[in-house]
């Protein structure tokens, strides 16, 4: 077909008989964007996700691989996780990765290094600042209310 041209027997891309005024168009035909609000994982592919996310929580996380893991897009991923749980799946994984820091945190005999390389952290500094920014205190404090007694890890990350 010509760039321009139309189909055979039609003078206009709709035909008057095809034509509603606009008020009487169903909705779906006009707002074509997929609303993303009601997205949500299945139990099934959240547990999957998880564990995805979990098999990475030495590294990076590798959000494209786990939606792929799904057979999802990543933004579709990435909202229906966010819809589902509350906040993004970085989100998610970093406070993973802190709360297991935080567990480590009572071997007294490993060092702070130490402790943000298991997790996954670039050094120290980054592990340092990822905890307070989540806590509101840094992971050498933490330990210190260690030593005064037990603290329950769940209570350790503010709410959003």
């Amino acid at each position: 077909m010509v760039h321009g041209a139309l189909p055979a027997g039609k003078s206009s891309l709709s035909d008057d008989a095809d034509r509603q005024p606009v008020d009487q168009v169903p909705n779906t035909m006009i707002h074509t964007r997929r609303n993303h609000k009601g997205m949500k994982l299945a139990p099934w592919q959240l547990k999957r996700a998880q564990e995805l996310m979990f098999d990475q929580m030495t590294g990076v996380l590798e959000v494209a691989q786990i939606a792929q893991g799904l057979g999802m897009s990543t933004a579709y991923f990435t909202k229906a996780f966010k819809n589902t749980v509350g906040i993004p799946p970085y989100g998610w994984h970093l406070r993973q990765r802190i709360t297991r820091s935080a567990s480590l945190l009572h071997d007294q005999k490993l060092t702070l290094s130490e402790i943000a390389a298991e997790c996954g952290f670039s050094d120290q500094s980054h592990y340092t600042k990822a905890f307070r920014r989540l806590t509101g205190i840094t992971p050498g404090r933490w330990r210190k209310k260690l030593r005064a007694g037990p603290v329950c890890v769940e209570d350790l990350i503010k709410p959003n």
